[in-house]
C-alpha cells in the first residue's frame, strides 16, 4: 500500500475506471455496429468478388483497431504495467526501540524523606536533559 492513498483499497471494491471505461467502449462498438457493419452487410449482397474482398480486408482492419483500443485501454484502467515495471520503493528504515524502563526512570518523581529538601523531590523543570545527565553521572 502507498503512503500517497489516505485509504486502503477493500478486495471487493468496484473500479469506477474499469467500469467507465466499459461502458465507453460499449458505446463506441454500438456506434461501430450501427454506422459501418450494417450497411457493409447489405452493400456485400449485391457486391461483385472483389468489391467483397475489400470489405473484408476493411472490416478486418476495423477488428484490429477495435481490439487494440479495447485491449491498451484495459491494460491502462487496470495498471497492469505495475506487475512488469514496478517503481523502486525505498529502503526500508531500522526501528529505534527505546528502553521503556530508562524511559519510566527519567520521568518518574522521585519523592524525598526530607521535607526541607525541594531540590530531591523530582520537579526537574528548570534544569536541561545535559544537566539532568550530569547530576546523575
Amino acid at each position: 500500500m502507498s503512503a500517497a492513498r489516505s485509504h486502503p483499497r477493500r478486495a471487493g471494491a468496484i473500479r469506477w475506471g474499469a467500469v467507465l471505461f466499459l461502458i465507453g467502449f460499449a458505446i463506441l462498438l454500438l456506434a461501430i455496429i450501427s454506422y459501418c457493419l450494417i450497411p457493409g452487410m447489405k452493400a456485400a449482397l449485391h457486391a461483385t468478388d472483389e468489391e467483397k474482398r475489400h470489405l473484408v480486408a476493411w472490416y478486418r482492419l476495423l477488428l484490429a483497431v477495435v481490439l487494440l483500443i479495447l485491449f491498451s485501454g484495459l491494460m491502462l484502467t487496470f495498471r497492469v504495467g505495475r506487475f512488469f515495471l514496478p517503481r523502486p520503493t525505498p529502503a526500508p528504515t531500522r526501528t529505534e526501540y527505546v528502553d521503556a524502563w530508562a524511559e519510566s526512570a527519567k520521568r518518574m518523581k522521585v519523592i524525598s524523606e526530607d521535607p526541607g529538601n525541594d531540590a530531591a523531590d523530582g520537579d526537574k523543570s528548570d534544569r536541561s536533559d545535559d544537566e539532568d545527565d550530569a547530576a546523575a553521572g
